[in-house]
C-alpha cells in the first residue's frame, strides 16, 4: 500500500494511506482490456503499456518478446519495425479508448475464425477461400485481379478489409498461410531487401513451395 504524509492543523504529522483515484491511476504502468468472447490465454486481451522512460502509452498485444503495437489504419505492427516513438504515441486516455476499439475488432476476428472452423469441411474451405492478412492477421481478405500494364492479363492479389494492406499472391505459396498471406514473403513485404553487399532477395516464407494447388 502506498502512503502519504500530511501535516495536521495542530502541527502533528500523520500518515494517510488513502489515494485518490487519479493518484492511483498515475502510478499504473499497464492496463489490460479483455477481448469479449475472445480466446483464452495471453491473446485474450489487449494490453496498454506506459513507456518505461517516458510518459507515452502504447496499445500492445501483451507479448513479452517481439511485442506488437496497434497503429490506426495499419493494425498490429512490430515495435522494432515502427520505432518506440510511433508505438508509444498516445496519452493514457487515448490509449485506453483505442484499446477498447481494438478489443472489439479482435473479438470479431475471433468469431469469424470460429465460424470457419465450425463449418463442414472447414479445413478444405479455409485453404480455398480464406486469406488472412499477414500484417494485422484479420481473416477474410478480398481477392482481386490487378491489371498488368501493357497487357490484357491480371495478377492475383489480395486486399485486407481491416488495415487496407494489398499484396500479390504467389502460386507457389499457401494462400492460407497467416505468416505471408499467400505472398511467399513473410509479412507480404517487398521481394528484395538491402544487405551489406547491396540488394538481395527477401527471405522466403516457410510455406513457399510446400503447398501445391491441384493442377500445379
Amino acid at each position: 500500500m502506498t502512503t502519504t504524509d500530511h501535516t495536521a492543523p495542530g502541527g502533528h504529522t500523520s500518515r494517510n494511506s488513502t489515494l485518490s483515484t487519479e493518484e492511483q491511476l498515475a502510478l499504473a504502468v499497464e492496463f489490460r482490456v479483455p477481448i469479449p468472447h475472445g480466446p483464452a490465454g495471453g491473446h485474450g486481451e489487449v494490453v496498454v503499456r506506459r513507456e518505461a522512460t517516458g510518459d507515452g502509452w502504447a496499445v500492445t498485444d501483451g507479448a513479452l518478446t517481439g511485442v506488437r503495437a496497434w497503429i490506426e489504419g495499419e493494425g498490429w505492427r512490430p515495435v522494432w519495425d515502427i520505432g518506440r516513438a510511433a508505438a508509444y504515441q498516445h496519452n493514457r486516455e487515448q490509449a485506453l479508448t483505442l484499446a477498447h476499439k481494438v478489443a472489439g475488432i479482435e473479438a470479431a476476428n475471433h468469431q469469424t475464425l470460429l465460424a470457419i472452423a465450425a463449418g463442414p469441411l472447414a479445413h478444405a474451405r479455409a485453404r480455398q477461400f480464406t486469406i488472412t492478412c499477414p500484417r494485422c492477421h484479420t481473416p477474410g481478405a478480398e481477392e482481386y485481379g490487378e491489371p498488368i500494364r501493357n497487357t490484357d492479363d491480371f495478377a492475383d492479389c489480395a486486399r485486407c478489409r481491416s488495415c487496407g494492406l494489398e499484396w500479390a499472391l504467389d502460386p507457389g505459396a499457401d494462400a492460407c498461410c497467416t505468416t505471408c498471406g499467400g505472398s511467399g514473403t513473410p509479412g507480404a513485404g517487398p521481394g528484395r531487401r538491402r544487405t551489406a553487399d547491396g540488394w538481395g532477395p527477401a527471405p522466403t516464407c516457410h510455406c513457399h513451395q510446400l503447398y501445391e494447388e491441384p493442377g500445379h
